[in-house]
């Protein structure tokens, strides 16, 4: 008697989630860094801020902006085109535009960007905000899909993507968007957790049984997580042996093989590959048992 009531109950939670959610788009800063705190966005229902006189830039800027304001690594600036670097200029202005809410420009500049950069992942996701908050969201879902095509690791386009899906209620589409981006996320981040909780919005709203459906969709979760966070344990554990292999060597510098054999095989517990560990060990051992 109770389950059509609680089922019920989640499906209008649910719907009241959808209906009064304000669209954030998932956007990275202009040096393309994602904030560890979130996604910095903008936000299409927020207060734009008034571009007033004397605050806005100079379309002919992009062309002789220093790449230093960029924060290229060394390694960027070695492999990048010229005409990449300056692709990543206009990005970097546009996004100066964006932030003032000049979307026009910044259309414009994201536009160059990619026809400079055809290979450009970020500049098509934030080409596609723009397109979102103008309105063209026939424009703002192609450039969306394009960034994620280029790269298939950047997870804004996917939020991106599930976010324009929900607000044209292509559920389904939403679902698989959300469902990629909480995969691919470690456990902890907010989108990641965001993604989670709207793909059991849409469950809530679409299943026959959505119960059934989320304690399923837990059970995912928790192997996913488990699996990343041995991952990130198995990266710890090499860093320690490599910290106790130095130890290890300083005791043998000073003498105190017995000390340093000890480090070796704590060391060789943590990372049971490490041939070089492996054979240290051995060295030592034959040592000793030499004495």
């Amino acid at each position: 008697m109770n389950k059509p009531t609680v089922h019920k109950t989640i499906t209008l939670t649910a719907l009241i989630v959808f209906v009064s959610a304000v669209p954030v788009f998932a956007q990275a800063d202009a040096s393309g860094n994602i904030p560890s705190k979130g996604n910095r966005g903008y936000i299409g229902k927020s207060d734009i801020p008034e571009t007033k006189k004397g605050t806005t830039l100079n379309t002919a800027d992009a062309d002789t902006m220093d790449s230093s304001v960029l924060n290229l690594s060394k390694q960027d600036e070695e492999n990048l085109t010229q005409l990449q670097k300056q692709a990543r200029l206009y990005r970097a202005q546009g996004f100066q535009y964006q932030s003032l809410g000049n979307l026009d420009s910044a259309m414009g500049l994201y536009q160059k960007a990619v026809q400079l950069d055809p290979t450009y992942a970020a500049a098509y996701n934030d080409l596609g905000v723009v397109y979102e908050a103008l309105g063209f969201i026939d424009r703002a879902e192609q450039s969306y899909l394009q960034s994620v095509r280029i790269d298939p690791n950047l997870l804004s386009g996917y939020s991106n993507l599930a976010l324009l899906y929900e607000n044209e209620r292509d559920l389904d589409k939403a679902a698989f968007f959300w469902a990629k981006r909480a995969q691919m996320g470690l456990p902890t981040d907010p989108w990641t957790l965001k993604a989670r909780q709207r793909l059991e919005d849409i469950r809530a709203i679409t299943s026959n049984r959505p119960l059934q459906d989320m304690r399923e969709q837990e059970i995912v979760d928790l192997m996913t997580d488990v699996a990343v966070y041995k991952d990130l344990l198995k990266k710890d554990d090499k860093a320690l042996a490599a910290s106790y292999m130095r130890k290890c060597k300083q005791f043998e510098k000073k003498g105190d093989e017995v000390s340093a054999l000890k480090m070796a095989i704590d060391a060789q517990q943590l990372d049971t590959t490490n041939e070089d560990i492996q054979e240290y060990v051995d060295k030592l051992q034959i040592r000793n048992l030499s004495k």
